[in-house]
């Protein structure tokens, strides 16, 4: 009777997972970031930069976690080793992100969300322009009818 007492490698899950989130963090951060600062352009909040800062800690965090315990009971750890990477310089990137956001709040302040304002005016400008030309010119056909 052979008694079997091979260990399973654990924490396989968590790193795979960590490197997924890294890897999602990291490629979308250009559009998260033009985003982010985008909407502090117009008197937005830092939201989305703050949501993307923690997303990134996350990725790195399980693949520390899932390193560990791989490390523990012998798996490879090829995977975790990369989300780590990808996790670090993912936080790095959200962190200069939220510098940016903040300084163009700094940078911007009220004259955001006076632009969008002015831009909301023009559109009910425009569009009581529209009706008065409708108004006009439905009066005029019947004038000449």
């Amino acid at each position: 009777m052979e008694n079997n007492t091979t260990q399973t490698p654990q924490g396989k899950g968590m790193g795979v997972a960590g490197f997924v989130i890294s890897l999602i963090a990291l490629l979308l951060w250009i559009i998260i970031s033009g985003i982010a600062i985008a909407a502090a352009a117009v008197g937005g909040g830092m939201g989305l930069a703050m949501f993307w800062l923690i997303l990134s800690i996350a990725g790195t965090a399980l693949s520390v976690l899932g390193m560990m315990k791989l490390g523990k009971t012998g798996g490879k750890k090829g995977l975790a080793i990369t989300g780590m990477i990808l996790g670090i310089i993912a936080t790095i990137l959200s962190i200069t992100t939220i510098m940016g956001v903040s300084k163009m709040k700094e940078a911007v302040g009220d004259k955001g969300k006076e632009l969008l304002e002015n831009l909301s005016d023009t559109a009910k400008l425009r569009e009581s322009m529209m009706n008065a030309i409708e108004q006009m010119t439905t009066t005029t056909e019947g004038e000449t009818h």
